[in-house]
C-alpha cells in the first residue's frame, strides 16, 4: 500500500499527476505553460527519509503558498525566477548554496517559474546507514527501484564495481508538447565511492539526451562528500563540499555571449572534466551521501 503524504505547498491541491514515462525509465510530469497561465500547477508529492518531495509551475507573478506547519522547506529553481526570495536557477559558477527558505508563499517573475521544493519533516534522520531508510513512497511508486551502478553501468565498464552506489529511475517534467524541461533522479553513493571522472562528452541520443546538470543535496553521510574538478582523470583535485539543503552552481561551460550552455559539435553540453568524491571519518559504519541530480534541457537553460 501506497503511503498517505502531506502537501507541503499550501492553497493548491494537486492538479497535475504522474504518469509512467513514455520515453525512459521513471514518470512523467506535465507542467504546461500554457495551463500554467490559468493558474499554478503543483505535482502530487513523494517521501523519501522522512523528506517529501513537489513540483509546480507559476506563471508570471502568480503566488504560492508553503505550508510552514509541515517541515522546513527547501526549494530549487529549475527555470526562470522566484523574485521573493531573490533565486534563479543557477548559483556562481562552481559555488555552492544553500536553498532553505523561510517565507510563507512563492512569488514568481516576469518569466514563470518551474521549481521544485524539497521538505524536511521530523522524520529526517541525523544520518543515512542503509538503503533500506531510503524507501520512496507516493503515486506509482513502484516506478521507484533502486539498482546499483555495477549493475545498472556494468556492460560499458567496470569503473563502479563492487561500489556502494545506487540510481533510481526519476522524473521527467515536460511541456504539454511532450519536450523535456528537465530530468530529476536521484543517487547514493556511500563512503569514499568516486563516482568517476566524466565530462559528458559522448554522443547524446533519445535515451540520453543533452543536459545542464546541478545537483541538491538531500545528505552528506560523510565530511568532505561533494563535487571535485581536475584537469583529465587522475590529476588534482579542486574539491567543493556540499551539505544537506545545499545545491551548486554551473560546472558545464557557459556561452559568454548568450548565457547559455556551450555546445560541443556532437550536441552535447561542453564540461571539464569532474565528478562527485563520498567523504570519510572514522566510524566504523556506512553512510551514504542522498542526491538529486538535475539534467535540464539545455534549450531551457540561462545563466544569469
Amino acid at each position: 500500500m501506497e503511503a498517505r503524504t502531506t502537501f507541503p505547498i499550501a492553497g493548491t491541491g494537486p492538479n497535475v499527476h504522474a504518469a509512467p514515462a513514455t520515453r525512459r525509465a521513471g514518470l512523467d510530469i506535465v507542467l504546461a505553460g500554457d495551463r500554467a497561465a490559468r493558474g499554478p500547477l503543483v505535482s502530487e508529492t513523494w517521501s523519501v527519509a522522512g523528506w517529501c518531495i513537489q513540483f509546480a509551475r507559476l506563471a508570471s507573478g502568480q503566488l504560492l503558498g508553503l505550508d510552514e506547519s509541515a517541515g522546513r522547506h527547501y526549494v530549487k529553481v529549475v527555470t526562470g525566477e522566484l523574485v521573493n526570495i531573490d533565486r534563479r536557477p543557477f548559483a556562481g559558477r562552481f559555488a555552492v548554496r544553500e536553498t532553505a527558505v523561510d517565507v510563507h508563499g512563492l512569488k514568481a517573475g516576469p518569466e514563470g517559474a518551474v521549481f521544485a521544493v524539497f521538505t524536511e519533516t521530523d522524520r529526517v534522520a541525523d544520518n543515512i546507514h542503509d538503503m533500506a531508510a531510503l524507501h520512496i513512497e507516493g503515486p506509482m511508486q513502484d516506478a521507484f527501484a533502486w539498482e546499483r551502478f555495477d549493475e545498472k553501468f556494468g556492460a560499458f565498464t567496470d569503473l563502479f564495481d563492487g561500489m556502494e552506489a545506487y540510481m533510481s529511475p526519476g522524473i521527467h517534467l515536460l511541456e504539454e508538447s511532450g519536450a523535456e524541461i528537465c530530468y530529476v533522479n536521484l543517487w547514493t553513493c556511500g563512503k569514499g565511492v568516486d563516482l568517476s571522472t566524466h565530462n559528458h562528452a559522448q554522443d547524446p541520443s533519445p535515451e540520453a539526451p543533452a543536459f545542464a546538470e546541478t545537483h541538491w543535496v538531500f545528505n552528506n553521510g560523510a565530511p568532505g562528500a561533494g563535487m571535485y574538478l581536475c584537469d583529465e582523470p587522475g590529476a588534482p583535485r579542486r574539491r567543493f563540499p556540499m551539505c544537506g539543503g545545499q545545491e551548486h552552481g554551473p560546472f558545464f561551460a557557459i556561452d559568454e555571449t548568450t548565457r547559455r550552455p556551450r555546445m560541443r559539435p556532437n550536441g552535447a553540453v561542453e564540461y571539464p572534466w569532474h565528478g562527485w568524491q563520498g567523504g570519510q571519518d572514522n566510524v566504523p559504519a556506512e553512510a551514504f551521501d542522498f542526491v538529486a541530480a538535475f539534467e535540464t534541457n539545455p534549450e531551457y537553460v540561462l545563466v544569469t
